[in-house]
């Protein structure tokens, strides 16, 4: 059954909810700017994977910095040596993924730029434990939380050129390790752009760093 997520993406609900969820919104483009900053210092020396390995590299590095440093019941995790942070009194936990251009766009979603192993299917298998789905008349779903299931959320970061779009997302169905239905996606940076745009730092060739403001233009979805 196809599922249709809850697509939250006004400046007030997107805060909301991510406070409800324990972070927020400037700590979680602190972490994109990071991944992409990540990807944009290397070079054509570098192999060709380097730019997608590094991007998640230091999005998860910058996202257990950040919420390390708030300490607030974050701890370290990496079940399925999948790096991500944990937290146990609000049963979720988050990791930083690299996805494609339906990364927050309303009418399309977020995908993995590569097939992932069995243990993303293990992980989105027990999203679906988490929440029961029950339909109203209405379709709307709602969950209800299972106390011995932790949800795991995507920090989903889609960079091409200049163009930057960012989600927090719940995905609840996979096949071959590809997400297929999401609970909910909460969009950070969308299809409109972002008016502060995202620091990315870059790496001087003196050794130091920089760092620019990235416009988040309109990108056509395909």
């Amino acid at each position: 059954m196809k599922i249709e997520p809850k697509l939250i993406d006004q400046p007030i609900e997107v805060d909301n909810r991510l406070s409800k969820l324990g972070v927020d919104k400037d700590l979680l483009l602190d972490v994109v700017s990071a991944a992409n900053a990540g990807r944009n210092n290397c070079t054509n020396n570098h192999p060709r994977s380097a730019p997608g390995w590094m991007s998640w590299s230091e999005g998860n590095c910058r996202l257990r910095e950040c919420l390390f440093e708030k300490n607030e019941g974050w701890e370290w995790d990496e079940t399925d040596n999948i790096p991500s942070v944990l937290n146990r009194k609000l049963k979720i936990k988050i990791t930083v993924s690299n996805t494609d251009f339906g990364t927050g766009l309303k009418h399309h979603h977020p995908q993995q730029m590569s097939h992932k192993g069995s243990a993303t299917d293990r992980i989105v298998f027990q999203n679906q434990g988490f929440f029961e789905k029950l339909f109203e008349k209405t379709k709307n779903l709602v969950p209800l939380l299972q106390p011995h299931h932790v949800a795991c959320w995507y920090l989903c970061v889609f960079c091409e050129g200049d163009i930057v779009r960012a989600e927090l997302s719940c995905p609840v169905r996979c096949e071959d390790g590809l997400f297929k239905d999401f609970y909910e996606r909460i969009i950070l940076i969308g299809e409109d752009g972002d008016s502060t745009g995202v620091r990315v730092r870059k790496q001087e060739p003196d050794g130091g760093d920089s760092e620019l403001d990235i416009p988040v233009t309109r990108k056509q979805a395909l």
